[in-house]
């Protein structure tokens, strides 16, 4: 368990896989991250697809240097997933992902809190000093709320943010940095 100022962040294990994919994929969050008619270029992804992209490791903790999920508790309820991946330790970096499981969620400070204890403890635990989170820049609110964990904008042209971070889900994804203090 990581804890935060407002959720707690448990290890997702497998049995989470399923509802973790709904959250994303079939919730009333969705069309604010994926999918027509306001994210045409970033389709929602089967299950297969996520299963593909979100392997067993996500959900077993066996290779915790190279990625994982948690579920975003509070309270002892799951409102939410946040993970980190694409790990990079010679530079010391990963990319974080967040969602939360409904609209009536958002707004609370639960994803920013998320991101906060997820980048303090991979910062103690695997020695990580930079993090990435890449929205696309129609999300505004989630820009807004990755600011509030202190992430900021890297002014990088699409050529720039792709030849340094690899391509994006999204064509106007916008590439935030967070640097661990201490």
């Amino acid at each position: 368990m990581i804890p935060g100022s407002l959720v707690t962040l448990r290890p997702a294990r497998e049995h989470d896989r399923r509802a973790v994919y709904e959250w994303m994929a079939e919730s009333d969050v969705t069309p604010s991250m994926m999918g027509p008619p306001l994210y045409p270029d970033a389709p929602i992804p089967t299950w297969e697809e996520f299963c593909a992209d979100y392997v067993a490791l996500f959900f077993d903790g066996t290779k915790p240097d190279v990625g994982r999920s948690y579920i975003i508790e509070v309270n002892g309820e799951a409102v939410g997933h946040v993970s980190y991946s694409e790990v990079d330790l010679a530079r010391g970096r990963a990319e974080l992902d967040v969602w939360l499981r409904s609209e009536s969620l958002c707004g609370h400070g639960y994803g920013s809190d998320a991101l906060s204890a997820l980048t303090r403890h991979l910062h103690e635990a695997l020695g990580l000093t930079e993090f990435i989170i890449r929205p696309s820049r129609r999300n505004e609110r989630a820009i807004r709320a990755y600011a509030r964990a202190g992430f900021v904008p890297l002014p990088l042209s699409p050529e720039e943010r792709d030849a340094v971070y690899g391509a994006t889900e999204h064509r106007d994804a916008l590439v935030m940095l967070k640097r661990a203090s201490g």
